[in-house]
């Protein structure tokens, strides 16, 4: 409700300066002729319903903007919007002299606002605030310019209109100028030939009295202070705000890699980590229009308020499963686990995408498989034959996943991700099943060797990471082409594990978490290894085997056979 408040009162406003700027553009003919103009432009807003409608809009759109200013715990803004909050700041202080002289002295006493006598007061007396009414021309419309942007750039038939919509916003604002600069050349000309003749009669047509000259000059001043305080008063409170929050505990998000990040009382979560400098997308500036701000949130989910109106909407809108919210209209209590969904350059066009993503927070192992000069194989042999090489490869590996309970969630070129677990919460038998399909991968390994002995130039060879831990798992990937796969800190590290087999010159690399948690003994004399792996803040422990630990014990203490994948 309030953003669409923001929204309307704001196409009102730009509204009015549109219809202002296409007056100001008569001018290229003449004064007269912008006078003439005027009766179906501005002098439109003076009808008592639209006048009311226009101050009312006025007043609301400040309001809100400068409420939405003292609310934002963060001020970590794109450049776009920051042009736009600078630029909407400076308005009432650029604008407060040309209201009194018009608006106010027309009203208060009876002076008549026609179109020569202002040109006379800004190209003659006053020539200085000709100049800063162009400059206030150029502000006005680049603020409604880059708030029109942020509105429509999400809008599907946006991209098909950009450059006309660019074209108009570049053109009208020129011609306005032009305008404005002609009809005041104008003017200057005929003072030069009229003198104070042509001067006074302005003047007195338009009933200039000294009152009104008083009553302008008095409050000059007071408006300017009135002016300064507004634009500052925001950051005021905002600051005040801050040092109160300072000594409250707020919630703190837990990211996948591992690092959290604390919430200040009140914030959203796209506030919260974009102060923690973590980049996320928000191409409608944190409207919820876009989607792009889009989170998966596990634990700490069921704490979290439910979605409001805009954001029920823009979740409704790409069949978001269970789970996902939008970082920019959370503002979380609790403790929460997130993990971003769309990458911090992400467009508009993703954010009309569906959620693709079907799922849950899961316990899973995740298992990478890589092939060992499998370039040095590409150098040697001819690609029919290297084709012919790698599909008898992947097809042992998926066997050897079949029959052990594994899941083929990912294609790597010359490797592959599995998962174990994705369908059970048995952590014992899911490692089980893991530690099972290494030692089948390795096996048939060995028989592929001795099968295609006469076709290989070289011994096959591959490298096992394996690792175990909390992960989202589910279906994503491009509409229509979905998957069953796995993203999160788990899935990353099990594939920096396999990476560290090649500088081991081992086969395996199991995380100590799995020989923690589950039943296999861990081998004599192993060797536990602790490194920060490339990529990650946090070390991570883990033990290079030579060969596979005995299953033999740990397979006879259970009653049931691997699970077979579904």
């Amino acid at each position: 409700m309030i953003q669409n408040l923001r929204l309307y009162s704001g196409l009102t406003l730009f509204a009015y300066v549109l219809t202002h700027l296409l007056n100001h553009a008569a001018g290229i003919v003449s004064p007269e002729f912008m006078e003439t103009a005027a009766n179906y432009t501005t002098e439109l807003w003076q009808f008592p319903p639209l006048e009311i409608l226009l101050l009312v809009a006025l007043i609301t759109h400040f309001l809100l903007a400068t409420a939405r200013l003292t609310s934002r715990r963060s001020l970590r803004l794109r450049k776009s919007e920051w042009a736009q909050m600078i630029l909407g700041l400076c308005i009432p202080f650029l604008l407060f002299r040309h209201i009194i002289a018009t608006r106010v002295v027309d009203l208060g006493f009876n002076v008549d606002p026609a179109y020569e006598r202002v040109l006379l007061d800004l190209a003659v007396f006053l020539p200085s605030q000709g100049l800063l009414q162009a400059i206030t021309i150029i502000v006005v419309w680049t603020h409604g310019c880059i708030g029109i942007y942020f509105w429509l750039r999400v809008k599907p038939f946006f991209p098909k209109w950009r450059n006309v919509l660019g074209t108009l916003a570049i053109l009208i604002p020129t011609l306005a100028l032009a305008g404005y600069g002609a009809a005041a050349a104008e003017i200057m000309r005929r003072v030069d030939e009229g003198g104070r003749k042509y001067v006074f009669g302005v003047l007195d047509a338009a009933n200039v009295n000294d009152a009104a000259v008083a009553f302008y000059e008095k409050a000059l001043v007071p408006c300017m202070i009135a002016a300064i305080l507004l634009a500052l008063a925001p950051f005021v409170v905002r600051q005040v705000r801050q040092t109160f929050d300072r000594v409250k505990r707020g919630p703190i998000l837990n990211l996948p890699n591992g690092r959290t990040v604390r919430v200040a009382p009140g914030a959203t979560a796209l506030e919260a980590l974009r102060d923690a400098g973590i980049p996320m997308a928000s191409v409608c500036g944190g409207h919820g229009r876009c989607t792009t701000c889009r989170l998966h949130c596990g634990s700490g989910l069921d704490q979290l308020a439910a979605p409001g109106p805009i954001e029920h909407a823009a979740l409704k809108s790409i069949g978001a499963p269970n789970g996902m919210r939008l970082a920019c209209q959370i503002r979380p209590q609790n403790d929460l686990a997130v993990a971003p969904l769309l990458p911090p350059n992400a467009s508009a066009r993703d954010g009309r995408r569906p959620g693709g993503l079907s799922g849950s927070e899961r316990q899973v192992v995740s298992m990478f498989v890589d092939l060992r000069d499998s370039t040095r194989l590409g150098e040697m042999k001819m690609p029919y034959d290297v084709l012919f090489i790698l599909n008898q490869f992947f097809a042992e590996m998926t066997e050897a996943l079949r029959s052990t309970g594994g899941f083929y969630a990912q294609f790597t070129g010359d490797g592959l991700m599995a998962l174990y677990g994705h369908q059970s919460d048995d952590t014992e038998r899911m490692i089980l099943n893991a530690f099972e399909g290494a030692a089948e991968m390795l096996r048939r390994i060995d028989a592929l060797n001795e099968h295609l002995k006469s076709e290989l130039p070289h011994t096959l060879r591959i490298g096992i990471g394996m690792h175990m831990g909390k992960a989202i798992v589910g279906e994503m990937g491009p509409p229509g082409h979905e998957n069953i796969s796995a993203i999160g800190d788990t899935i990353n590290t099990a594939a920096r594990l396999e990476a560290q087999t090649k500088g081991h010159g081992v086969p395996l690399v199991i995380s100590k978490t799995l020989f923690d948690h589950g039943p296999i003994p861990l081998p004599d004399h192993a060797v536990l290894h602790e490194v920060a792996l490339r990529g990650k803040d946090r070390s991570v422990a883990y033990y290079a085997l030579e060969t596979m630990p005995d299953l033999t014990g740990a397979m006879a203490g259970t009653d049931q056979k691997p699970a077979m994948a579904t």
